[in-house]
């Protein structure tokens, strides 16, 4: 078949593709208006009782222990770079009321496989500073109990056990936090919030470069079960390893992939060596802040290499986990599987990025981004 034409069937098929997902999305907007009246509905009704166990932090117990307590149940997942923004301010609220009667408790429901692991969550746990109670849901039954779709997510529920407020994926912390204190102040009527420690922060945590948040690049995952923007003709080979070319140009919000890379549902797989400069990922992103789920199949540590508009990252623009060689070439080392911050550049922009591996053991699961409003946070 003429190359040309293939490509462009290609290109056509994938478009098709990506018109099926919005409209998927849609079919699940307008039937999930009924799941959020649902939702809605829940607010006063009963939480539904579940048992933190296997627990970290906290020997096993049922959420109907905790009547007479104000209960934040935290739905999150260690990969997930929306939930990481979101825990300075669940350190924060664990900090200050736990005191009066405050209990935070996680659920741990896992996005990837890997995430299954209890040593890997409770690795996390540690990692991300959490000493309040985390229940691992990895057979998703807390999860499905409340009918939860999303990470983050939290509930509220009040002393007598009741889904008091809920709110879904970033942002509206001040409000949050103000539903808290009338909870406890329900609970204990003797509670006053007027110390300066309980006055509720304004948004001087938030990065905000040309006063509009830009619009970035949506999660890329980069296995066949969920990519949708992969830029080769074919896409993804689902049966074997397979020696791939990128296209000489890669779209915005696209990826490619260049060399010898195995596919599989979840990650895409470097299982062989290759020679300088290695076999690729290459990303065209619209971003301030670039984050990758990757890591060693083995945990042993494995450099990834990095370029960003064909140059080796500049200083001023590494994520906390990149590193430079003796030869000037950056990279990440990648050890246990999490998530690795890789970019964070001054200015939101459209950069091509370019990650090469030359050893073999790496899997490469998916890329999520930030604007110019991210808070800030510690990147762990």
């Amino acid at each position: 078949m003429d190359r040309s034409k293939g490509t462009l069937q290609w290109r056509r098929l994938r478009r098709l593709r990506v018109a099926a997902a919005i409209l998927a999305v849609a079919i699940i907007v307008a039937g999930g208006s009924a799941a959020l009246r649902a939702e809605i509905e829940r607010i006063g009704a009963p939480a539904p009782d579940f048992s933190c166990a296997p627990c970290l932090n906290h020997q096993p117990f049922k959420l109907s222990d905790l009547r007479g307590k104000v209960v934040l149940v935290d739905f999150w997942e260690y990969t997930c770079i929306n939930c990481i923004r979101t825990f300075p301010y669940l350190r924060r609220w664990d900090k200050l009321y736990r005191p009066l009667g405050l209990v935070i408790v996680g659920v741990h429901a896992p996005e990837f496989e890997f995430a299954k692991n209890p040593k890997l969550v409770a690795d996390a746990t540690r990692r991300f500073g959490f000493d309040f109670p985390v229940a691992i849901d990895s057979d998703y039954k807390i999860w499905y109990a409340f009918h939860n779709e999303a990470w983050p997510a939290d509930y509220l529920i009040d002393k007598d056990g009741n889904v008091a407020y809920l709110h879904i994926g970033e942002g509206e912390y001040g409000d949050f936090e103000r539903k808290i204190q009338e909870l406890l102040k329900q609970a204990n009527p003797k509670l006053n919030f007027n110390q300066p420690k309980y006055k509720i922060p304004g948004d001087e945590n938030v990065e905000l470069h040309g006063g509009v948040c830009m619009r970035a690049t949506p999660e890329t995952y980069l296995g066949f079960a969920r990519s949708i923007n992969i830029a080769n003709p074919g896409g993804e080979d689902r049966t074997r390893q397979t020696v791939y070319v990128a296209p000489a140009g890669i779209p915005l919000d696209d990826f490619a992939l260049n060399g010898q890379w195995l596919a599989a549902a979840e990650y895409v797989h470097h299982a062989i060596g290759a020679k300088p400069p290695g076999d690729s990922v290459e990303l065209h992103y619209s971003a301030k802040s670039v984050y990758l789920v990757a890591g060693s199949d083995d945990a042993t540590p494995r450099r990834l290499y990095l370029t960003q508009d064909g140059k080796p990252l500049p200083r001023q623009a590494w994520g906390v986990d990149v590193r430079a060689a003796s030869g000037g070439r950056t990279y990440v080392e990648l050890g246990g599987k999490r998530m690795y911050y890789l970019v964070n550049n001054r200015e939101f922009g459209g950069h091509l990025l370019q990650l090469y591996a030359l050893d073999p053991g790496l899997s490469l699961y998916s890329f999520t981004f930030g604007n110019n409003c991210e808070n800030k946070f510690a990147h762990r």
